[in-house]
């Protein structure tokens, strides 16, 4: 708004409420005003919070996602057998070709 225009409805604000009313309706409208900041301050406050909540889960869940895919990838890699050599049965040698045919899609029972 203009000067002008703020005086204009000051004196139209005088002529209507009288000057003995005025400074009651003034402090009325300021109260009234600071309640609003009041409340605005509260809510801008109280979505802050809940953005910060949110992105510290999204950060979290980004870290645990990270954890499973890792755990996910070293599902299909073969471990490396550390244990002693089998006296019978089939060998590590045998368990890892038996392996690389199920991931070729083909069954490990079937002769060659």
């Amino acid at each position: 708004m203009q000067g002008s225009e703020i005086i204009i409805i000051l004196l139209v604000a005088l002529i209507v409420f009288g000057p003995e009313r005025l400074p009651e309706l003034a402090r009325k409208l300021g109260g009234w005003a600071a309640e609003v900041r009041k409340a605005a301050r509260d809510l801008q406050s109280g979505l802050e919070a809940e953005v910060d909540e949110v992105k510290r889960l999204r950060e979290e869940l980004s870290g645990q996602a990270r954890d499973v895919g890792k755990v996910i990838d070293d599902i299909g890699k073969p471990s490396t057998w550390t244990g002693p050599k089998p006296v019978s049965g089939p060998t590590p040698d045998d368990a890892m070709a038996d392996w690389q045919k199920i991931q070729r899609g083909e069954d490990p029972e079937a002769e060659a």
